[in-house]
């Protein structure tokens, strides 16, 4: 059975009830993500486990996992990349409390009125995963296969220094 998932949600108060929420979330919902992408039509599944750690902050365990399609930044044909995201987020007033939190969390900055939008941290979460210049493996790179079939002749390269050595050559006759 699949469940409803509310756009925006109090995070505090499902901390509080140590609710966990999934389910999937059409890409091309995501405007920021969908501009980078070649194909639109995939989901994405996550996960959102709310609870409290032994500090009793809030937090927010995220878990993102998609097939997005890219365009190789080498041969410019689509590549897939397969995003198996998880993060582990806390609830922060302010940036003073964000730099208080131990190495494992990473600050989770609300809003003034204290919602979280789900879409804009999954799609967040998704950006992060992809590379500054996506590109294919070395072998599966359609511009490495092609070299691979057609490997440039080897050319005759000039001697930079080799006008200057019939220069020299021709002094010492003179």
């Amino acid at each position: 059975m699949s469940q409803r998932i509310p756009d925006r949600v109090d995070p505090r108060r499902l901390a509080e009830e140590g609710k966990t929420l999934s389910g999937s979330l059409p890409v091309d919902a995501l405007p920021r993500l969908a501009a980078l992408l070649q194909d639109t039509t995939p989901a994405a599944l996550f996960t959102l486990r709310f609870g409290k750690d032994e500090s009793r902050r809030s937090t927010v365990d995220l878990g993102v996992k998609a097939q997005l399609v890219l365009e190789c930044q080498r041969c410019l044909s689509d590549m897939t990349l397969d995003v198996d995201a998880h993060t582990l987020l806390a609830l922060v007033s302010g940036p003073t409390e964000a730099e208080q939190l131990p190495k494992d969390l990473d600050p989770l900055l609300l809003g003034e009125e204290e919602y979280l939008d789900i879409a804009a941290l999954i799609e967040d979460e998704l950006l992060l995963a992809i590379p500054a210049s996506p590109r294919h493996a070395d072998v599966n790179c359609s511009i490495h296969v092609e070299e691979k079939q057609n490997p440039p002749a080897e050319q005759e390269q000039d001697n930079p220094f080799a006008v200057l050595a019939k220069l020299k050559g021709s002094e010492n006759h003179n």
